[in-house]
């Protein structure tokens, strides 16, 4: 496509929906979505892609990749620029045409993009997935929703997923499905805003007026109870700017293995990591 056209569209994508708020993608020569610059998502990106790559040992090409929550599409577009079949969904309509825009531009016949709630994610509605990018969504959620969530992802991942989020402190008690598991309760919006204004705020919520950031151990016995085998932490490659509330995470989808040294163990459940609190609030969540 013709520079010239590239940028005339462009400004009519940033008059209409405003500008790119995050994902620094180039389009032709030196056109951008944002500028010729390293803006900071690209850091990450640079993880995830490795991370990904390293994990499935197999040609990017070969993989079906889900992106939930693919904001203006960068880590989309990345995949799908390697060959790779890719599923973005994104709920805001802003964001969702800036991916739409940059496929275009780049001709990535191989990427979907769909306009939707990560919450609706199935099976039946959108299929199975080698690889399940969860990239900054998790820590939006709350109670049950989160818990629902990760048992959606279960469901439509084969291989494993990818997990970058904030993690909390141990000052709220959630129960789910007879589990106790720790967290912290994050601001999202105004009690009394409506729907209108959650929607326009970017960075937060699609909705809820508070989200659920599990504790470390808390996320890693959740992601253990609905079904992913092992869990990973990734340290490298380095991201200099990383909060240290803030974890990338990696869960395989694996087949559990029963011990043929000591098959005494086999009988045993498997422990959930403990951890240390000082009289919580407790709060029920009803199962989904």
């Amino acid at each position: 496509m013709d520079v010239e056209l590239i940028e005339d569209r462009k400004r009519k994508i940033v008059e209409r929906f405003g500008p790119w708020s995050a994902h620094n993608i180039r389009l032709e020569g030196d056109v951008y979505t944002i500028s010729k610059a390293v803006v900071g998502d690209e850091i990450k990106l640079r993880r995830v892609l490795q991370c990904v790559s390293d994990i499935a040992r197999r040609p990017l090409a070969s993989l079906r990749v889900l992106d939930l929550a693919c904001l203006e599409g960068l880590y989309a577009v990345e995949f799908a620029r390697h060959g790779a079949h890719v599923l973005g969904i994104e709920v805001r309509a802003a964001n969702i045409e800036k991916a739409r825009f940059a496929k275009e531009v780049l001709a990535l016949d191989d990427l979907e993009l769909v306009q939707d709630d990560v919450r609706s994610l199935s099976k039946e509605k959108y299929g199975c997935f080698d690889v399940v990018l969860c990239l900054g969504i998790l820590y939006h959620l709350d109670v049950p929703d989160v818990f629902s969530f990760l048992e959606q992802i279960t469901e439509v991942c084969q291989d494993f997923v990818l997990i970058d989020t904030h993690v909390g402190m141990p000052e709220r008690s959630c129960l789910y499905k007879g589990r106790q598991y720790w967290g912290s309760a994050y601001k999202e919006h105004d009690a009394d805003s409506t729907p209108a204004i959650r929607a326009n705020q970017l960075w937060a919520s699609f909705d809820n007026p508070v989200s659920f950031w599990f504790t470390r151990a808390s996320l890693f016995n959740a992601l253990s109870h609905v079904g992913f085998t092992s869990i990973y932490e990734c340290h490298m490659p380095f991201e200099p700017s990383k909060p240290d509330d803030r974890v990338t995470l990696l869960a395989m989808k694996g087949q559990r293995r029963d011990l043929l040294c000591t098959p005494l163990l086999n009988a045993q459940p498997m422990e959930d990591l403990a951890e240390k609190v000082d009289h919580p609030s407790v709060h029920q969540a009803p199962a989904q």
